[in-house]
């Protein structure tokens, strides 16, 4: 369970609080000998065969712990245990694990973890790996209230945005697609598209 120490950190029961971040901010557990911001190496990822829900869950934390004392970079602690081919999407690869696990208090230690992370990482957003850009439609008065939203938190749109995306959506609070699917489609678009395809069927 991490224990908040200040506005730009959290500290593990017993551990040591001595090191620094990237920043030059105090940052828990990191020292001479862990591994650097983008090259976090966590044990393999825990087998969806475990025998029960909590041994898993405990795993992932372990883990996640393990990692948050070793990396300075939100976007690399994201990716080795939030992310798609990460430590929480192999532990739990069916769906009603993975919900149940999101719906409990292990998952919001890990949104947690990655608050902490983001307040103290102050690398470029692609120091890490390659960042994507989206671009949304939304009615002026949504963007009227992100932006005083930002304000009240002192933080860009954008910083606000990607806490938002960060937190897991209920499936009641998201509309039901009506006719066709409008809107840009993820991946590859035109030409591009097409030679990403021809690369693959050459693999």
């Amino acid at each position: 369970m991490p224990t908040p120490q200040s506005p730009t950190g959290f500290r593990f029961h017993g551990e040591d609080a001595s090191s620094t971040s990237p920043g030059g901010q105090s940052r828990p557990g990191l020292a001479n000998g862990d591994v650097a911001p983008g090259s976090v190496s966590h044990s393999s990822a825990p087998s969806a065969q475990v025998s029960s829900f909590e041994s898993r869950a405990a795993e992932v934390m372990k883990q996640a712990q393990d990692a948050f004392a070793k990396t300075g970079s939100w976007v690399v602690f994201f990716r080795e245990i939030l992310g798609k081919e990460g430590v929480v999407q192999s532990a739990f690869p069916d769906t009603a694990g993975f919900v149940q696990f999101q719906q409990g208090k292990q998952y919001a230690e890990l949104q947690e973890m990655v608050a902490a992370l983001r307040s103290q990482d102050s690398s470029k957003g692609d120091a890490a790996e390659p960042e994507r850009m989206i671009t949304i439609r939304l009615p002026k008065s949504l963007h009227d209230m992100l932006t005083d939203e930002s304000e009240e938190l002192n933080l860009s749109i954008n910083k606000l945005c990607i806490s938002k995306l960060l937190q897991r959506i209920e499936s009641r609070f998201v509309p039901v697609q009506q006719g066709r699917r409008r809107g840009r489609r993820p991946g590859p678009q035109g030409p591009r598209k097409a030679a990403v395809a021809e690369q693959k069927s050459n693999d």
